[in-house]
């Protein structure tokens, strides 16, 4: 049943996962986890929770547009998982606002395959890290990305490697003027702290680091099957596949990062995850198989969210 309805691009899938995703904001900030919800308004919260709305249209744009996966919902569908299996991501603001901008980076750096305005597209990639380190200050760390793809899809190009370097100055003087407008010059010392891993509270949240754990290892062994089973389906896509491991990996590097300073940034690292678990769902041929591996999936997440319920 499950794979029948995201198994094709429908209008109702997007209906499904958008109204499940709001209700379950509104579940766990009044009643789940209410004192740890911020903004504590209401009417506050409705700016994270578009920004978590808007990314499952943008997340989806990506996959469809640059042909990551083929023409079906799942991404979508483990998107919405993923959120169930870690409810607290839907607690920070920041990293629901931060996410977003991450996927517009993302989304500038894949259309690089094209080779059509590469200069443009790497220009706006690093303005939206930027952006997104504004709420996320470890996001920096996907500048490194910016340099990867133009390593990838325009190696030869010297003007295009100075492309990030132009776009962080731009974002140095925007936020030079921003702070002599507004008479705020130790906003960016103070908000740029990199403290790394509180080592200390680690054993405090062993069942998000649990879940980490499992989830990472799920995507990495769903990574390489698909990597075996679809190695012979062209340079250009094992290319692409490569990358999107690595945007994971990196994505688990800031998610480390930020949850040793008490955030709740793992959203980052759901969109690779999710596209490389849907590469893997393309390879089971069988539709009973696809069918138990999806209510599988989706049975392990709600397992998972009531325990933390009947745990908190």
């Amino acid at each position: 049943m499950i794979s029948s309805v995201f198994g094709k691009t429908k209008p109702v899938n997007y209906i499904l996962v958008l109204a499940f995703l709001t209700v379950l904001f509104w579940v766990c900030r009044l009643w789940l986890y209410p004192g740890e919800a911020r903004p504590q308004n209401p009417v506050e919260a409705l700016v994270p929770m578009a920004a978590l709305l808007l990314s499952v249209f943008l997340l989806n744009f990506i996959v469809q547009r640059n042909q990551l996966t083929a023409t079906h919902s799942y991404v979508i569908l483990l998107f919405a998982l993923l959120v169930l299996t870690f409810p607290k991501v839907l607690l920070d603001p920041d990293g629901l606002l931060g996410h977003f901008f991450v996927l517009l980076g993302l989304r500038r750096l894949i259309s690089l395959r094209s080779l059509k305005a590469t200069r443009y597209k790497v220009f706006d990639a690093t303005l939206w890290f930027l952006v997104a380190s504004l709420f996320i200050p470890w996001a920096l760390l996907y500048l490194l990305l910016c340099w990867v793809f133009v390593y990838v899809f325009e190696p030869r190009s010297l003007r295009t490697w100075l492309v990030p370097l132009a776009a962080m100055a731009v974002f140095g003087l925007l936020a030079l003027a921003w702070a002599l407008q507004w008479g705020d010059l130790d906003f960016f010392r103070e908000h740029y702290q990199f403290r790394g891993i509180r080592w200390d509270g680690v054993w405090e949240q062993w069942d998000q680091h649990l879940r980490l754990g499992g989830f990472s290892f799920l995507v990495l062994a769903a990574s390489g099957v698909a990597f075996l089973r679809l190695g012979k389906s062209g340079q250009g896509r094992i290319v692409v596949m490569r990358l999107t491991v690595l945007a994971f990996l990196l994505s688990m590097a800031v998610v480390l990062l930020e949850t040793g300073q008490g955030a709740h940034v793992e959203l980052l690292a759901f969109f690779p995850g999710a596209t490389l678990m849907s590469k893997y769902l393309e390879t089971l041929k069988k539709e009973k198989m696809l069918e138990a591996v999806l209510i599988g999936l989706t049975l392990a997440a709600a397992a998972v969210f009531a325990t933390q319920w009947v745990l908190k």
